[in-house]
């Protein structure tokens, strides 16, 4: 397939020019003409790369991509990463909120589906884009954490018996914890919270279940490669990357 016909395809699907965000989505590395294996990550990093150079891929499709806000200099780690990709001609394409919120693959409805939680509405508004979906629970509150336990492993805190209204934005979500609420709910699914969320939290009273920054974005990227598959005879692979192997001493 033609890169160029692979890109636009995904920014019309995606709509990445309409959807404002921090990250700049889209080609933000160019490449080979030719594509003949698209490869998914969660991070554009060394890793990524490095795994995508040795699967063969031409074309890197990541959620986080290098570049945010104003572009910098091209120096330090940014230097090696687009050298590599240059001296391995790989393209790289970014979708960050494209890929969030898109009401077909995106991580939030597919977190959702993982869940078995049917989507009612949205939530949220970022820059002119809700970002969070909003589900129907009518559960306990237990039934819904040991179906998110079944998926990956979660922190969890607990303040209702039932989940019955149920927000959910994948990532670090913490800020919408306030906007979930003020939509009725009395749940809330994501990936982390940051340390000034806490106190939010806490003086809601609102449930929470903690997915994982990494485990929670992983699911739009899958189902882009299905959709991908479906629409393009290109070979598709997702790239699992290595999480920081914290350790902890007493």
């Amino acid at each position: 397939m033609q890169l160029q016909e692979i890109v636009c395809h995904l920014d019309t699907f995606l709509e990445a020019e309409r959807i404002r965000d921090s990250c700049k989505n889209g080609l933000e590395v160019g490449g080979k003409k030719e594509v003949e294996k698209v490869g998914f990550a969660v991070d554009a990093c060394a890793e990524s790369f490095r795994k995508a150079a040795s699967s063969g891929c031409d074309l890197l499709v990541v959620h986080h991509g290098l570049f945010w806000g104003d572009v910098g200099y091209i120096t330090d780690i940014t230097y090696g990463r687009i050298k590599y990709l240059m001296d391995h001609e790989i393209a790289l394409y970014a979708a960050h909120l494209p890929l969030d919120v898109h009401p077909i693959v995106g991580n939030n409805v597919q977190l959702a589906d993982l869940l078995q939680l049917s989507v009612e509405g949205t939530f949220y508004p970022y820059k002119g884009t809700d970002v969070g979906v909003l589900c129907t629970g009518g559960m306990l509150f237990e039934d819904l954490l040991q179906r998110a336990r079944s998926q990956f492993p979660v922190r969890y805190v607990q303040f209702t018996e039932r989940a019955e209204r149920i927000g959910i934005i994948t990532g670090s979500g913490g800020q919408g914890i306030p906007y979930a609420v003020r939509a009725g709910c009395d749940t809330f699914v994501t990936g982390e919270v940051l340390y000034q969320d806490h106190r939010t939290i806490m003086e809601y009273e609102v449930s929470l279940i903690r997915g994982g920054h990494y485990a929670t974005e992983t699911l739009g990227l899958k189902a882009l490669i299905e959709y991908l598959g479906r629409e393009f005879t290109v070979d598709c692979e997702f790239l699992e990357l290595t999480e920081i192997p914290w350790k902890t001493r007493k």
